[in-house]
């Protein structure tokens, strides 16, 4: 009997200590290292609402566009959305003397405080500030930084303001500004010529109130009677003046009460001198420089409420009409800068950053 054969099938022998149809053992390692890479996954992004504001005393500083431009930058792309869940609510306010501060919080989509920052610039450069708002934001939104949300703050002591109202109450002048003014204006309608009046004034100044005194000159106007004969009129006066403001506009009314007084050139004038007396609207708007500078534009409107003409004793050379007018320029100069009562602020986390 033939001993049975071995049949060939086209498959090679296996070598023994080798498994059958699998590639080296470096190779599957690269090939698991790889696979994320070649799945093309995108590096995770922030979204974020912004809301920027700046309390009053804080309008020269830079608008939203820096802040969301310098994020932008440092981040490589824009993490503003409307839509997102998270909020950051940021308030940019004045303090005592040069200080510039800077209120930031974080909502999640419930409302809740994740995360707060307060920032203070003590150069007077809101520009600065606005930078280092945009790196604070950095920090907390940018997920590849991994940053733990900031710890909840200890219990105070004593009651404190919710941390919304502490944000967005910026401290309020303990006491009102005196403010120092020098005037120039174009007077018509109360001498028989257009003329230059010149004033100085003094105010007490609240944020949205003020009162002022007003020492008015008018100078002096001459007419011509006839050949030889002049008649010049000027007026003295002083001006009670309380005003109502809102941001850079102001209204306000105004009594004046003084004296016209005329002399002549060869001719002899009589009821001089005369009461002078008047009220009327004046506006305008203010427009700061510094803390301790600022113009004015205003306008008033002249109301007279006495009678005063030009004559001698036989003829009225001229009477003035019922009302009048003036476009002044005035320069303040505020002799002490506003004092700040202590401002509760919102709680800061530990780490809280104070950039100088």
């Amino acid at each position: 009997m033939s001993a049975a054969l071995p049949r060939n099938t086209g498959a090679g022998a296996a070598t023994p200590g080798r498994p059958r149809g699998r590639g080296p053992a470096w190779l599957v390692a690269a090939a698991a290292l790889l696979a994320p890479w070649r799945a093309g996954a995108a590096p995770p992004r922030a979204a974020v609402q912004l809301e920027y504001r700046r309390a009053p005393g804080a309008e020269r500083c830079p608008d939203e566009g820096l802040l969301r431009e310098e994020m932008a930058r440092q981040l490589g792309y824009d993490p503003v959305d409307p839509e997102a869940a998270l909020q950051a609510k940021t308030l940019v306010f004045r303090g005592p003397g040069r200080e510039v501060h800077a209120a930031m919080d974080l909502h999640d989509a419930e409302g809740s405080i994740t995360w707060s920052r307060h920032l203070v610039a003590y150069n007077d450069d809101c520009r600065e500030l606005v930078m280092n708002m945009a790196l604070s934001l950095r920090v907390a939104l940018d997920p590849s930084l991994n940053v733990p949300p900031a710890p909840a703050p200890a219990p105070l002591p004593e009651p404190a303001l919710p941390a919304e109202a502490a944000v967005s109450a910026p401290a309020q002048p303990a006491w009102p500004r005196i403010s120092v003014g020098l005037a120039g204006a174009a007077v018509f309608g109360s001498l028989p010529e257009t003329t230059v009046g010149t004033a100085l004034h003094v105010a007490l100044r609240y944020p949205s109130f003020s009162l002022g005194l007003e020492g008015h000159v008018q100078w002096p106007s001459r007419v011509q009677i006839d050949k030889g004969r002049f008649a010049s009129t000027w007026i003295a006066a002083a001006n009670a003046i309380p005003c109502s403001q809102l941001r850079r506009l102001f209204a306000c009314a105004f009594v004046s009460i003084g004296v016209v007084t005329s002399s002549g050139t060869n001719i002899e004038l009589v009821n001089t001198p005369s009461l002078w007396l008047t009220t009327g609207p004046r506006a305008g708007i203010e427009m700061p420089f510094s803390d301790r500078i600022s113009v004015q534009l205003y306008g008033d409107l002249v109301l007279r409420l006495t009678e005063f003409r030009i004559e001698d004793p036989s003829t009225v050379f001229w009477a003035p009409p019922a009302s009048g007018g003036l476009v002044g320029l005035r320069v303040d100069v505020h002799l002490s800068p506003r004092r700040e009562a202590p401002a509760r602020r919102a709680p800061l986390a530990r780490g809280t950053e104070a950039p100088h």
